[in-house]
């Protein structure tokens, strides 16, 4: 059976909630929910969160993963 991409919600320092999956291999999709047909792709939830600018709404996320 082949691996499963893992659901996360990641939280940010605003208060609001997105919701992303990390696939096998690394690469991570996170839905903006207030915008329609809008995800952001990285190829690791790192690269996704680190070194981001004040103003930047990923800016001090936290990852909260699932099961």
């Amino acid at each position: 059976m082949p691996a499963q991409a893992a659901p996360f919600t990641l939280r940010l320092a605003d208060g609001r909630a997105w919701a992303g999956a990390e696939f096998p291999g690394g690469f991570v999709c996170v839905h903006h929910p207030n915008e329609i047909n809008v995800c952001t792709i990285a190829a690791s939830l790192a690269a996704l969160t680190e070194d981001r600018s004040p103003g930047d709404p990923l800016h001090g996320a936290q990852v909260e993963r699932h099961g």
